[in-house]
């Protein structure tokens, strides 16, 4: 029998996410995604979520030509945008999924009494749909192997 209750975001989130804080420099940041096979950063400032990073950020602000010329002197605040979508923990899935794709954004932070909790991204949602049609298209697939139509 399906579940019919919306799931909210504290069921598919990454919890406690690493951070950096938004005076951290760039190569810092780069090295802390890589050290832990990670695409995503939450950006605070002090106590506050102040936006999220991604591996492309990075890849965009440090390529050839950008405008200051030592990497080390680039800070997370240099390229972060600005005020990223912070979700509340217990928000509905289907309503941040939908300010998701209708505002593309590629990942949200999401806050629990105003602190960091976790963060979900574009591939978290891949991932779950990718499991809810397992779950609940087994015979559409079964068809597709019998050869019926």
């Amino acid at each position: 029998m399906p579940n019919d209750e919306m799931p909210q975001l504290i069921a598919v989130m990454t919890n406690s996410p690493h951070f950096v804080d938004i005076n951290t420099p760039v190569h810092e940041a780069a090295e802390l995604m890589k050290a832990h096979s990670i695409r995503h950063l939450p950006v605070m400032d002090g106590d506050t979520i102040e936006s999220i990073i991604c591996e492309r950020d990075i890849a965009r602000a440090t390529t050839l030509g950008h405008a200051l010329t030592e990497e080390s002197a680039l800070l997370v605040s240099d390229i972060c945008p600005p005020r990223s979508y912070v979700a509340d923990i217990a928000d509905p899935l289907d309503k941040v999924l939908d300010v998701m794709a209708t505002k593309h954004i590629g990942s949200v932070t999401i806050a629990k009494d105003g602190e960091l909790a976790g963060i979900f991204t574009e591939s978290d949602a891949c991932r779950l749909l990718a499991g809810y049609l397992r779950d609940n298209c087994e015979s559409l697939f079964a068809e597709d192997e019998d050869g019926s139509d």
